[in-house]
């Protein structure tokens, strides 16, 4: 069997340098804050740390060439991914975004998806076929954890969320499905995953709702 090819964090930082998009300082400093997330819950795990960390860099990377790409960016990252031949983190791409499979259809089914039928069957077999392991799940929980800011609450994150994009019966659902898997995490851990994160208490200490929240402004 032929071994996979795995990105170095050198190149997945190259990566992230190296996009075309405009304004990415943002971006960028959350997909570092999802490695960070990733990489500490991967260590406390027994699994690898590294692979983690590089899997958080890269998991927004079909966000690379422009901001407003919505859901769409899952298969641009994967796609981007799998023609260089890095196929487990082209997966993350598609894997960071979906918690349960019960979530998967309402997801691409969102107005302004901009994803074609053939993209949203695609997308949905993928997630259907595949077993979701420690490293997708960890993924999960690390985006729902760091932003642009800091490390944050779960909570925090999915209230940002479903006041940028609107609060619904999905939203609700993702809502529910990441908490269920924070709760395999912290079973596994055998503590709360905060307590992994000093950051989360100095994040919250220091800023203010208005500045998470945007439609505070």
């Amino acid at each position: 069997m032929d071994e996979k090819n795995e990105l170095t964090i050198e190149e997945a930082y190259k990566m992230l340098e190296e996009a075309p998009r405009k304004n990415k300082e943002l971006w960028v400093s959350h997909s570092v804050n999802v490695a960070i997330v990733a990489e500490r819950l991967a260590e406390n795990l027994g699994l690898d740390s590294k692979r983690a960390y590089v899997f958080g860099l890269i998991h927004d990377i079909g966000r690379g060439k422009k901001e407003h790409t919505g859901i769409r960016h899952i298969i641009d990252g994967y796609n981007y991914l799998m023609k260089l031949g890095y196929e487990d983190e082209a997966r993350i791409c598609l894997t960071h975004t979906f918690y349960d499979r019960s979530i998967v259809k309402g997801n691409l089914t969102k107005r302004n998806t901009n994803l074609t039928r053939a993209e949203i069957k695609f997308i949905e077999d993928f997630i259907n076929k595949t077993k979701f392991n420690l490293y997708d799940k960890i993924l999960q929980i690390a985006d729902n954890m760091g932003s642009a800011t800091g490390i944050n609450t779960i909570e925090r994150r999915r209230a940002e969320s479903m006041l940028r994009y609107g609060i619904s019966h999905v939203s609700e659902k993702n809502l529910k499905t990441i908490f269920a898997v924070q709760n395999e995490i912290e079973i596994k851990l055998g503590r709360s995953i905060y307590s992994l994160f000093p950051e989360v208490t100095d994040n919250i200490n220091k800023t203010m709702i208005k500045d998470v929240m945007k439609f505070l402004k």
